[in-house]
């Protein structure tokens, strides 16, 4: 029994490490903890994993988020594809899960259709569809008015993804407080 216990305190030693224990779990690991010497030993001893942790979560937030962009990109307006409604709201969601920042879904979802329209104006102009009669600088200034419109529709359906993100935060905050109020 002695052994079993040994392995669920070291079971739960990032848990707890790191905060994620329940309150009543903590209580009692605090107490096994306390009443065994070779327990408060293994809790010295251990290095910490936060790093590595810490490290695989972010491999995964950038994977999903990679993901989720790619999918936007692919069906962007500028694919001629209505699609991007569902996706940048899909990205904004899972950008704002990830990282609870409003400006970060703003720089994923408006950074690169800016760019990619302003590539796109600079490839028309050099393969000769320019608008004809146009000077370079008003074509220029125009490309630049359009890639901003284009990146804002974009950006706005990842905001209203966020603000769903959000929604899904605070409501589950909202469960687990109400969850403490009905154990006490």
């Amino acid at each position: 029994m002695e052994d079993k216990m040994r392995y669920i305190i070291r079971d739960l030693l990032p848990l707890y490490r790191e905060g994620l224990l329940s309150e009543e779990t903590e209580e009692w690991f605090d107490e096994q903890v306390k009443n065994n010497p070779e327990y408060k030993k293994l809790v010295t001893e251990t290095p910490p994993q936060k790093k590595s942790i810490d490290r695989r979560l972010s491999l995964y937030q950038i994977l999903f988020t990679a993901i989720s962009f790619f999918l936007a990109l692919k069906m962007s307006l500028l694919n001629g594809s209505f699609g991007f409604i569902l996706w940048y709201a899909v990205l904004g969601l899972l950008i704002y899960l990830f990282y609870r920042n409003v400006r970060i879904v703003f720089l994923f979802s408006f950074v690169p259709i800016f760019i990619w329209g302003i590539t796109d104006s600079l490839a028309e102009l050099a393969g000769g569809d320019a608008i004809e009669g146009a000077t370079l600088g008003e074509y220029v200034i125009s490309s630049i008015y359009g890639a901003v419109w284009l990146a804002a529709i974009h950006c706005l359906f990842a905001v209203v993804g966020s603000f769903i993100g959000w929604l899904c935060i605070k409501l589950t905050e909202s469960r687990s407080c109400h969850e403490k109020e009905n154990r006490i």
